[in-house]
């Protein structure tokens, strides 16, 4: 070791210029300078640290516990290392040392928030209580530190020229926004004697360093993109830890805990950042902070407390975002209160007319804070201000908040005996914690149907249960956004891994019959619409004695009911209603109508070239050419002999009769083949004896019938519909 002279600063120089002097192991005398990484002890480690809670609101126990203490105990010992440090030593070790200023980040980063919730410390045992204190003592240690950090003078020979001490604090970052953001956070303004170290500590910052004043207002930036982060979380459903940062609870009541604990953090340090340093509200006017903070009030904060309301309606998060809603009014309240007292009689108004587009945000902020409070004081700073926008904003604010059912201003005022004539930074109105209420019915008065609702999602997506889309649906306002959000993927966590296929098991209607009525039935129709007893007018027919109502009473007169009979009469009388045709009126003659009716009546019947191709194929070696010219003679004679009839036939009637029609095909086939048209397979009546061509006959059709599909019954009906009939 190096021994050093006791008396190492006679003539009291600052930390920059003092040299010390040493004498060696060698014995070797040599000059140093006081800041000097040659101070810092090559074996010394600092140790890490991470917070005494385990969630947000439950303390660490068990080994978790034990691990928590053996780190606290290794700070305490930095601390105190620190602490003991000779004014030299402890300026080298922070400069030099990166590892100094990361053990006292990593504590004011695991403190435990001010604003976390105690309700469970009663409970605590003996452990976790020692725990808590020793932690205090830490949080004590560390805070000296901090004052140390902004101690020039320690002795008249220890001490820092003021422009060197700036630049040490501010160029060697020992110094920052968001350590004291950390700072404020873990001391709040529950104890008096915090909020004066808090205050000491910001007003002797930024008189060494005024840069730092600008730092902060540099940092303000942040809560706008701090806002829309929380909402596209929200929007999609959940998030995987605020901020970026891990979640902080993997077995929280809801997935939006986490975002919950964001949103109330960033309330805390915006509304102590504004109470530390007021000047801030400058930078706030500017940045539109107050527009920021309305419009994640009115848009973001329902949204969140609707989600965890409908997953769990007892959530313990439920109350901190009613916190942080409180802490979010108290910051816009700093911010106009500093507006009134510098003057800026034109940015309230303008700040308070942007904000009524807001309905939420301004009904609770007029119970809590009303502007007529704040219009009055401005008035007496900025009597040049116009009556009618001061009017418009007072009349906006309350009927606002006349139109809520929750209250009045009136009555708020009255309960808390307040006097508008009290300076600015005292009125405070008392209030009950804020609630968003869910709705339970839907936006046009009438009970949602979750039935027709299911339905209409089933009918898209037939290929999901009844169950999971019941379930889907009751964190959907509509069927729209429902299957919007499936298609998207886009379900909440605690739905994206829920069976698909899950059934819907409705309530038993007995169940609840019984609890109207104190009687259990056996039926299956009990307490539903077809229930007699139940219902008034039941949707089913309650049958009296043997029969139907209007049914036959015995077996004449179903037997004589031709009811049938006259439905099919009405039915075929429709076809006699046929406008006349423009030949038939007299009118010119329509070649187009007729060449079309024309080909409709060829291309009913087959076509007569075909035929006689399968005829030929059958018959080749026993035809001739004489039989053929003669055939085709006959059929030219009997095709236009059956034209003309035609013709006459359907100018008469719109339906032809059946029996000209197979009369007329039975000569077509008598003449072209003669006897061979028809086998003769009916034969003489029973008893008189068959001759041998109708015995031949019978034995060759019942031999070739399976040939033809079913006797040929449906060639035939096709035919039948051909020519007009109805089978």
């Amino acid at each position: 070791m190096d021994d050093i002279n006791n008396n190492f600063n006679p003539n009291k120089l600052p930390l920059d210029e003092l040299k010390i002097t040493i004498i060696g192991n060698d014995g070797v005398t040599r000059e140093v300078p006081a800041l000097d990484s040659h101070w810092l002890a090559p074996d010394k480690k600092f140790s890490g640290y991470f917070c005494l809670l385990s969630t947000f609101d439950t303390l660490r126990s068990g080994a978790e516990l034990d691990e928590w203490r053996y780190l606290a105990i290794n700070v305490e010992k930095d601390f105190k290392f620190l602490l003991q440090l000779k004014h030299h030593e402890f300026w080298s070790y922070m400069v030099y040392n990166k590892a100094t200023k990361a053990c006292l980040l990593a504590f004011l980063q695991g403190c435990n928030p001010c604003y976390r919730p105690r309700s469970h410390e009663n409970e605590s045992s003996d452990e976790q209580v020692n725990a808590l204190a020793f932690y205090e003592h830490l949080l004590n240690l560390a805070v000296r530190v901090v004052m140390r950090l902004l101690t020039s003078n320690e002795s008249p020979t220890e001490w820092i020229k003021p422009e060197h001490h700036s630049n040490l604090l501010y160029n060697h970052y020992l110094m920052s926004v968001p350590l004291l953001c950390d700072l404020v956070i873990a001391l709040g303004d529950v104890d008096e004697q915090n909020v004066k170290t808090l205050q000491n500590i910001f007003d002797t910052l930024v008189r060494i360093q005024p840069k730092y004043k600008r730092d902060m207002m540099e940092g303000l930036s942040f809560f706008e993109d701090a806002f829309l982060s929380m909402q596209i979380q929200v929007e999609n459903e959940g998030c995987e830890g605020a901020g970026g940062g891990p979640p902080l609870d993997p077995n929280a009541d809801s997935p939006y805990d986490d975002v919950v604990v964001f949103a109330l953090d960033c309330a805390y340090t915006l509304r102590l950042l504004l109470q530390y340093s007021p000047s801030l509200f400058v930078v706030c006017e500017e940045l539109k902070t107050v527009q920021s903070i309305s419009n994640f009030y009115d848009l973001t904060i329902p949204m969140l407390n609707k989600n965890i309301y409908q997953i769990k309606a007892d959530a313990k998060s439920l109350p901190w975002l009613n916190e942080a809603r409180q802490q979010y009014l108290l910051a816009v309240h700093y911010i106009a209160n500093g507006q009134v007292q510098a003057g800026h009689g034109e940015q309230l108004v303008e700040l308070l007319q942007e904000c009524l587009s807001a309905q939420t945000f301004i009904v609770d902020l007029q119970r809590k804070y009303p502007v007529e409070v704040y219009l009055k004081l401005l008035m007496k700073k900025c009597p040049d201000l116009k009556n009618y926008n001061l009017d418009f904003l007072i009349s906006g604010y309350q009927k606002a908040v006349s139109s809520c059912p929750l209250g009045t201003l009136a009555d708020a005022l009255l309960a808390n005996g307040h006097n508008s004539d009290d300076e600015a930074g005292a009125f405070i109105l008392p209030v009950e914690p804020l609630r968003v209420t869910t709705p339970t019915v839907a936006e046009n008065g009438a009970a949602r149907d979750l039935d027709l609702e299911a339905s209409a999602v089933l009918d898209v997506l037939p290929d999901l249960g009844m169950g999971f889309i019941r379930r889907v649906l009751t964190r959907y306002e509509n069927s729209e956004q429902a299957i919007a959000a499936i298609l998207d993927e886009n379900l909440p966590p605690d739905l994206a891994n829920v069976d698909k296929q899950e059934v819907y098991l409705p309530d038993d209607p007995q169940d609840k019959l019984q609890s109207q009525i104190g009687v259990r039935h056996y039926n299956v129709h009990d307490g539903d619409k077809y229930d007699v007893l139940t219902t008034d007018n039941p949707q089913c027919i309650i049958k009296k004695g043997k029969g139907l109502p209007g049914g036959p009473r015995n077996a004449e007169q179903l037997l004589d009911d031709k009811r049938d009979i006259g439905l099919m009469r009405q039915r075929y009388e429709q076809y006699s209603m046929v406008e006349e045709t423009p030949l038939e009126r007299g009118d010119e003659y329509d070649d187009e109508y007729d060449d079309s009716y024309e080909a409709l009546n060829d291309g009913q019947a087959p076509p007569l070239s075909l035929l006689r191709e399968k005829l030929q194929q059958a018959s080749a070696t026993a035809a001739s050419s004489a039989f053929e010219a003669q055939d085709a003679d006959e059929d030219n004679h009997a095709e236009a002999s059956d034209d003309d009839n035609m013709n006459a036939t359907k100018r008469d009637e719109f339906c032809e009769n059946p029996e000209l029609i197979r009369a007329r095909y039975q000569q077509r086939q008598m003449a072209k083949y003669g006897p061979r048209a028809k086998a003769e397979v009916v034969g003489a009546p029973k008893g008189q004896g068959q001759t041998q061509e109708t015995t031949r006959n019978r034995s060759q059709k019942e031999a070739h019938k399976s040939s033809r599909a079913n006797h040929n019954r449906k060639s035939g009906a096709a035919f039948k519909r051909s020519r007009g009939m109805i089978p």
